[in-house]
């Protein structure tokens, strides 16, 4: 279970809103699975070189590659290091741990796409030597765009699980 305040779901949907067509990332902090702290991080995807855009899989590196560096914002997301970097030194300085990483899906449903799942596998190989919590990764869907979808997942093994997510 992931609880959330809702004057922190409100801003991460004013994030995305914003960034849309663009997928938004960021990061949530808090203790006990519950959500005190909200990150958002700025998307580099459209900043990218293509040998940059290597970390993705075999068919979105092909749909990415297609795309003008803009319009690679509008389908997947890159975290700028240094705001993440950044957030998690505030995080440990808080003395709260990571709670989750969020993303917006602007044309798809709140689920992780194969992309999601590849990228979650990849923090998940270097996470222990950061002496981070596992995170649970969250996204919100503009799909409906007068009714965001907000889900949270837990990514293991290449096989994603909902998990319960509650607005307070």
């Amino acid at each position: 279970m992931l609880t959330i305040p809702t004057s922190i779901a409100e801003e991460m949907i004013a994030h995305a809103r914003k960034l849309d067509p663009h997928e938004c990332c960021g990061i949530l902090g808090g203790k006990d699975h519950t959500v005190s702290q909200h990150y958002p991080i700025t998307n580099i995807l459209a900043n990218l070189s293509e040998d940059e855009l290597g970390r993705f899989d075999g068919p979105k590196l092909s749909d990415l590659k297609q795309l003008s560096p803009e319009e690679r914002a509008d389908i997947a997301f890159q975290m700028d290091s240094q705001e993440m970097g950044k957030a998690l030194r505030d995080i440990r300085d808080k003395s709260i741990s990571l709670q989750a990483f969020y993303h917006s899906h602007t044309f798809s449903p709140a689920r992780p796409s194969q992309t999601d799942i590849t990228i979650a596998m990849e923090f998940e190989s270097y996470r222990e030597k950061l002496n981070l919590p596992e995170p649970l990764h969250l996204i919100i869907s503009l799909l409906d765009k007068s009714s965001p979808d907000i889900r949270a997942y837990r990514i293991v093994n290449h096989e994603s699980l909902e998990i319960r997510t509650i607005l307070t």
